[in-house]
């Protein structure tokens, strides 16, 4: 996945609870969601770069739970 820039994106409208929003704002303004280094961003860059490496993250641990299943088929 490509943090910097380098991949097109698209925009897309998401909804999330007060409560989710809260803990954002919360672990932007603890500096629990990282940066690039050497870099500032806006918080809505933030929000997206978290939400793009949750969506990351959940499309490699499908590939990986794929892999697992097929080699148990190979059994």
């Amino acid at each position: 996945m490509d943090m910097f820039g380098k991949v097109g994106l698209v925009e897309l409208p998401i909804l999330i609870a007060p409560d989710q929003k809260a803990w954002l704002d919360r672990m932007i303004k603890e500096g629990k969601i990282a940066i690039p280094p050497g870099g500032t961003l806006e918080k809505g860059s933030l929000y997206s770069m978290f939400i793009r490496m949750l969506l990351h993250n959940a499309m490699e641990e499908q590939k990986r739970q794929e892999a697992l299943e097929g080699e148990d088929e190979d059994e």
